[in-house]
């Protein structure tokens, strides 16, 4: 929770200098798969920069089955079509799943 939190901050002190907002570059876990979107982690976080920080976007590109290859040859389009301020990655899960090595993961 106390990362959590640092997070929060840190992203409300980025929103104060500038409001191009964070990106969530992520899989199913970032995409609530399976739950309420309101729910997820990424729609938490949203609340919370909401009431701290309310011109702070949050763009969830996060796409459920989503390996570190994809998210590799997304990234680029997302960076030049949103321009944030932060990036959150949260993938591996489904590489891991496929039994791709953790080296291939970390190089991606």
């Amino acid at each position: 929770m106390a990362r959590y939190l640092l997070l929060v901050q840190l992203l409300c002190l980025a929103a104060s200098v500038h409001a191009n907002g964070v990106l969530i570059l992520g899989d199913s876990i970032s995409a609530a798969y399976g739950i309420e979107k309101s729910s997820g982690w990424v729609a938490l976080m949203d609340r919370q920069l909401k009431e701290r920080c309310p011109d702070f976007p949050v763009i969830n590109a996060s796409v459920s089955g989503e390996t570190t290859a994809g998210g590799k040859a997304r990234l680029p389009t997302l960076l030049a079509r949103h321009k944030p301020d932060l990036v959150v990655v949260e993938l591996g899960g489904n590489d891991g799943l496929r039994g791709l090595s953790p080296m291939v993961m970390a190089s991606n």
